[in-house]
């Protein structure tokens, strides 16, 4: 991953794809000034998105002062890296491929003899994947950072990426968050947490959906129905939860119990 820094913000965030050295190539896209040296290294990106993170943001998740400038280029590798693309909500195509849950690219797929004499053919394309909201990311991180004597991680399976998978005093909570609290929104949340509940690293005893308000009557019945808490932002800093009722919990949790086989 890259982050794109300038102003006391990350302005930008992209997944690097290819890397090569090539000094003709790279004085073509960046001539150098007289007497000056090239810049001889080249990455392309294979995703790339605008963000407007403050550095005090960013510095939390690193474990940096808050008043660091991230000044000229900074690599960082291993947990500090993966704190930052986690705390963030960085969804890369990489970590996507890894766990099945795309088709790397050049993956080369045989067809049945019959389908080759068509003569109408089908273009499968890429599952589209947003490589960060900023909306949700900023939401996440505010909720995170109430959570105490809370192990907070994420998992990537073939159903994606998910947001919050927590360990805590009453065991695992997966939760999704979104930006928006319109019905789509709930479905989306819905969708995803019964299906990120079944590739979850341990059984999950409770599933949640994460919004930056309150849900209306028929949205929150809707997730309650299926056994799903609701948590709310209910001011800076502060968050609500409306829990599902007992009994639509347990009537479900049969079913969040469900594992998907290992392939």
């Amino acid at each position: 991953m890259v982050l794109f820094t300038g102003k006391n913000h990350v302005r930008a965030i992209g997944e690097i794809g290819a890397i090569f050295r090539n000094g003709a190539f790279a004085d073509v896209m960046w001539p150098p000034k007289q007497g000056g040296e090239s810049w001889h290294t080249v990455y392309s990106l294979r995703q790339f998105g605008p963000a407007e993170i403050p550095y005090a943001t960013l510095s939390a998740l690193l474990g940096y002062k808050p008043n660091f400038q991230y000044p000229g280029q900074l690599v960082l590798s291993g947990e500090q890296a993966r704190a930052g693309i986690d705390g963030l909500l960085i969804t890369t195509r990489k970590a996507l491929e890894d766990a099945g849950a795309v088709t790397p690219p050049g993956t080369v797929r045989e067809l049945p003899v019959e389908r080759q004499h068509t003569r109408s053919t089908t273009v499968e394309r890429a599952a589209q994947q947003v490589l960060f909201n900023r909306d949700e990311s900023a939401l996440v991180i505010e909720f995170r950072g109430t959570l105490t004597d809370t192990t907070v991680k994420r998992f990537a399976r073939a159903a994606g990426i998910c947001d919050i998978f927590l360990n805590g005093p009453e065991g695992y909570e997966l939760i999704e968050a979104k930006s928006r609290v319109e019905r789509g929104y709930v479905r989306e949340a819905l969708a995803q947490l019964l299906d990120y509940a079944r590739y979850a690293p341990g059984v999950v005893g409770r599933l949640t959906a994460l919004f930056p308000q309150p849900l209306g009557p028929k949205e929150l019945h809707l997730l309650h129905h299926y056994g799903i808490d609701v948590i709310h932002r209910a001011a800076p800093g502060v968050f609500e939860r409306v829990p599902a009722p007992d009994r639509a919990r347990e009537q479900m949790r049969s079913m969040w119990e469900s594992r998907e086989p290992s392939p």
